[in-house]
């Protein structure tokens, strides 16, 4: 039991007035399903946000499990929103491949609202297969902050939702074999090798990482979802990929998320950057995938947005809730006023195709001011489905 948990428990539970006719459990699982809703459901991913929004540095909660738990709880019990993202950032994802004397050369702490930086693990795609050869991720594993600090934040929320009658949801948001293959050795490494190293050689690297994801749902199966989890979100590699690499590589990333999907009821899929009508295409086929949280159009389509958001909700349609608005760069840099308006677009063009979910294509920068982000929910708030 977690003391930060119960101390939220106590003051909450039973002492919050509902938004809208249904629960935010409700209103999420029946947008996933494709079912009409009371209000169009808000979710973004805040993540390092949150952090700020609370009043702490992110330096301040880099080990601190319980300041962080406080701080993504402080900020939904404050704006309501749909559903609580678990925090996460780099370390937890690659401190595993590391040896412990070797963690404090390979991330950068920089300002208390900026986000942790990294540098790659290896510089050779041999170096990179030798990685996971080795099970270098299982033998750097104890002590690495996956363990310290990933593992018992997201068991904090979950008891949190659990404990709250599960009257919303926690997202649980890992990386999947190409976000992984590409983060260790830097994405435009990875790109070059696509292109000047042997085809059977990178498919033997993705091959080893999608073993290595697949050991991992292990583990969430027995930890995450054993203890409440359904909301599963599957951040997806692969954003600058071309349609003949889509075809030759994408489908370790397929084999993970219908895996996870056998797992988790409500598993989604997350591809920001740029992306092709090619990504989206085959992510719409994929078996158990209820959501896709996507980003913009990719550099060579000329289109308006609300011209892209109506292209995916088309493609989504009977299959996909679709999720997105405003960019994350509107919502840092904009006003109330175009978050506002992008918002309405965006579930203009997209309810009369498929359920909409109002949830940028990636996370809210930490500068976000709060007005846009309030913005956003109210927007949402203010949308009944018909």
């Amino acid at each position: 039991m977690s003391k930060i948990v119960d101390t939220w428990v106590e003051r909450l539970k039973g002492r919050i007035e509902p938004v809208g006719e249904m629960s935010h459990w409700e209103r999420m699982t029946r947008a996933f399903d494709l079912q009409r809703t009371d209000m169009v459901p808000v979710a973004p991913e805040l993540d390092y946000w949150q952090i700020t929004y609370a009043g702490y540095s992110h330096k301040e909660i880099y080990n601190d499990v319980d300041k962080t738990t406080d701080a993504c709880i402080r900020t939904w019990a404050d704006l309501r929103t749909d559903a609580i993202w678990m925090y996460v950032d780099i370390s937890h994802q690659i401190e595993c491949f590391i040896p412990p004397e070797k963690r404090p050369e390979h991330f950068i702490h920089r300002g208390d609202n900026d986000y942790l930086m990294f540098k790659p693990l290896v510089e050779t795609l041999d170096e990179a297969i030798a990685l996971y050869e080795t099970r270098a991720f299982e033998k750097y594993a104890k002590g690495s902050r996956a363990e310290t600090h990933y593992t018992p934040h997201m068991l904090q929320l979950l008891e949190f939702q659990e404990k709250m009658d599960r009257q919303v949801p926690v997202i649980i948001g890992v990386g999947t074999p190409t976000n992984y293959a590409e983060t260790i050795v830097e994405v435009q490494r990875f790109l070059k090798w696509m292109v000047t190293e042997p085809e059977n050689k990178v498919r033997h690297y993705l091959d080893l990482a999608l073993k290595e994801r697949l050991e991992a749902l292990e583990f969430y199966r027995d930890v995450a979802a054993a203890n409440g989890a359904q909301f599963f979100c599957g951040f997806g590699g692969a954003r600058t990929w071309g349609p003949k690499h889509l075809d030759k590589f994408g489908d370790v990333d397929r084999i993970f998320i219908e895996r996870a999907a056998e797992i988790f009821p409500y598993t989604f899929w997350h591809v920001c950057g740029h992306n092709l009508p090619k990504a989206l295409q085959m992510i719409s086929s994929w078996k158990g995938v209820k959501a896709v949280q996507y980003d913009m159009p990719y550099y060579g389509q000329e289109l308006s947005w609300p011209e892209w958001f109506e292209q995916c909700a088309k493609l989504f349609k009977g299959r996909q809730c679709a999720m997105n608005s405003p960019t994350t760069q509107l919502a840092c840099h904009g006003t109330p006023e175009q978050v506002t308006q992008m918002v309405n677009e965006f579930i203009d063009a997209t309810l009369p195709h498929t359920m909409a979910c109002v949830m940028p294509g990636c996370e809210i920068d930490s500068y976000a001011p709060v007005a846009n982000v309030r913005a956003m929910i109210d927007a949402a708030r203010a949308r009944k489905v018909a």
